[in-house]
C-alpha cells in the first residue's frame, strides 16, 4: 500500500511517521510550488477555492510518483473541504489515474481496521501493537513540530542574526521527519529546545503581538500565505495563529479542547450566532480573545471566493471597532501578488507601531 494525503503545512511529518509505523509506504509529494497550483487550477472548476486547487495539484503529483491510495479527512459540514475526498477522486478518475480512496469519517473505520489487519498478516496482537506504536509516534512528532513552530515564532523577532531562527526551525523539522523511534523523539525534544535557546537574542526589544485568524489551510500552508509567520517575525512581531497542525489534528480527530473552545465561542454569540462553514465562528471568537489578551492587531486570511470568510468580514470589522483592535483582511488565490502581500504587511505593522507609541 502506497498512500498519500493532502499536503498542508507540516502535517506530512506526522502522517509519514504514522504510516511507516503501520507498515504503509507514505508517498509525500514535493512541497507545493507554482507547478502544483498551475496543475491544480488547470483541472479544477473555476470557482473553487485555493485550498482545493493546491491539494488537487499535490494529489496529481503524488499519483505520478506511484501512490495507489488517497486518504482524505471528510464529512458533511458546510465547508467544501469536507467534500474534497469525493470531488477530487472524480476529477482524478476522469484524468485516467487508477487508485483507491479512503475518506476518514465515522463510516470508514471498518475499512481502516481491515486494511491494518491485512498489513499485520491477520495477527490481531501484532496489529494492536502496531496501532499503539503508530499513535505514540504520531503524537510525539505532531507535538514536537508544534513546539518547534512556537519556538521559531518566539525567537525570530528577537534574534540578533537575521535568519538564525529560521535555520534552526528547518533543521529541527528535518530531524523530526527522519526520526521514527519513540526514544529518539523524546530525546529530540530536549535537543531542539536547547538549539533555540542558543540563538543570540535581544531580550529587551519590544515586539508587537499579532493574532492570525481565518481559514485553516490558508493559515497552515506557508506556500499559500507566502510564509506569513516568518515575514511578520522578520518585521519584529510575534505572530500567533489561532490554529496549528497539531491542534487541527487533535480537534478534528479527537475533539481535544472542545470544551474550552465552546466556552470561547460563547463570547462570539453577540456577533455570530452559529457556524455557517469554515472558520467564520472561530475568527470572531479568537479576535475577541486577542483583544482581551492585549494583542496589538489581528490578521484575517481566507481564500478568495470563500463564502464563510467573505461573509464574516463585516462582522470582524465591527468587532475590531468595538474592541479597539486593528485588523487587516487579506484574501488569497493563485493571482495574489507576493510583493503586494509584503507591502500590506509592512504598512499594517507600521500602523501598529505608531499606535503603540501613541
Amino acid at each position: 500500500m502506497r498512500a498519500t494525503f493532502p499536503y498542508m503545512g507540516n502535517i506530512h511529518i506526522t502522517f509519514g511517521g504514522m504510516f511507516r509505523a503501520l507498515g504503509i509506504e507514505p508517498i509525500v509529494p514535493p512541497a507545493p510550488n507554482r507547478e502544483t497550483i498551475t496543475r491544480g487550477v488547470l483541472h479544477s472548476p473555476e470557482q473553487m477555492c485555493i485550498p482545493f486547487k493546491y491539494t488537487l495539484g499535490n494529489m496529481i503529483r503524488a499519483l505520478e510518483m506511484g501512490a495507489d491510495t488517497l486518504i482524505y479527512s471528510g464529512g458533511t459540514w458546510s465547508c467544501r473541504f469536507g467534500y474534497y475526498g469525493r470531488l477530487q477522486p472524480d476529477i482524478l478518475n476522469d484524468m485516467g489515474f487508477k487508485f483507491r480512496t479512503i475518506v476518514l469519517s465515522l463510516n470508514s473505520w471498518t475499512e481502516i481496521f481491515r486494511e491494518i489487519l491485512r498489513l499485520s498478516n491477520g495477527n490481531l496482537p501484532r496489529m494492536a501493537g502496531r496501532v499503539a506504536r503508530a499513535a505514540r509516534i504520531a503524537w510525539l512528532k505532531s507535538s514536537t513540530v508544534d513546539q518547534v513552530e512556537l519556538l521559531s515564532r518566539r525567537h525570530r523577532p528577537l534574534e540578533q542574526e537575521p535568519g538564525a531562527a529560521s535555520r534552526a526551525y528547518r533543521a529541527a523539522l528535518q530531524q523530526i521527519d527522519e526520526t521514527d523511534s519513540i526514544r529518539g523523539l523524546v530525546a529530540l525534544r530536549r535537543k531542539i529546545d536547547e538549539s533555540f535557546r542558543a540563538i543570540p537574542s535581544k531580550p529587551d526589544r519590544k515586539v508587537l503581538r499579532l493574532r492570525i485568524v481565518g481559514e485553516s489551510f490558508c493559515l497552515l500552508e506557508p506556500v499559500v500565505n507566502f510564509n506569513v509567520l516568518e515575514r511578520l517575525g522578520n518585521l519584529g512581531a510575534w505572530a500567533d495563529p489561532f490554529l496549528t497542525t497539531h491542534h487541527w489534528l487533535g480537534f478534528h480527530g479527537f475533539r481535544i479542547g472542545e470544551a474550552a473552545r465552546q466556552r470561547l465561542m460563547k463570547k462570539a454569540r453577540r456577533y455570530w450566532r452559529y457556524n455557517t462553514g469554515g472558520e467564520d465562528e472561530n475568527a470572531v471568537a479568537y479576535t475577541i480573545q486577542a483583544a482581551d489578551l492585549g494583542y496589538d492587531g489581528v490578521l484575517h486570511l481566507h481564500p478568495f471566493g470563500c463564502m464563510p470568510g467573505t461573509v464574516v468580514g463585516p462582522t470582524l470589522q465591527q468587532v475590531s471597532r468595538d474592541y479597539g483592535i486593528p485588523m487587516l483582511d487579506i484574501s488569497l488565490d493563485e493571482h495574489t501578488s507576493e510583493s503586494g502581500f509584503q507591502t500590506r504587511l509592512e504598512a499594517f505593522v507600521s500602523v501598529l507601531e505608531k499606535k503603540r507609541k501613541r
